[in-house]
């Protein structure tokens, strides 16, 4: 693979995330909610704090700022407490991108 095939798979990706609205989060946020949809399963499909924070999309980022990221998803509607969980269990909205 080369610099040339990365670049054109990157605006791809813009162009994806453009399309979902997703270009107004932030890089930390879109790799959290990324990672929330790899992550989830059972029904609803939930994700658990702990295996989203292991992703490696957002195991690199700094703990507040993780947090920090979640609240932010949570507070635009994109993900919610999944219910009838304990805390720290996280699930796509129908307002999320699918």
């Amino acid at each position: 693979m080369n610099i040339k095939s990365v670049s054109q798979l990157r605006a791809l990706l813009f162009d994806m995330e453009k399309s979902l609205g997703l270009v107004e989060l932030s890089p930390n946020e879109r790799d959290v909610l990324y990672a929330i949809n790899e992550v989830s399963s059972g029904t609803p499909k939930a994700a658990r704090s702990e295996a989203i924070r292991n992703h490696p999309l957002a195991a690199a980022i700094p703990q507040a700022t993780y947090h920090r990221a979640l609240k932010s998803l949570v507070q635009r509607g994109l993900i919610a407490h999944a219910p009838e969980t304990r805390a720290g269990h996280y699930v796509m909205t129908e307002r999320g991108p699918r």
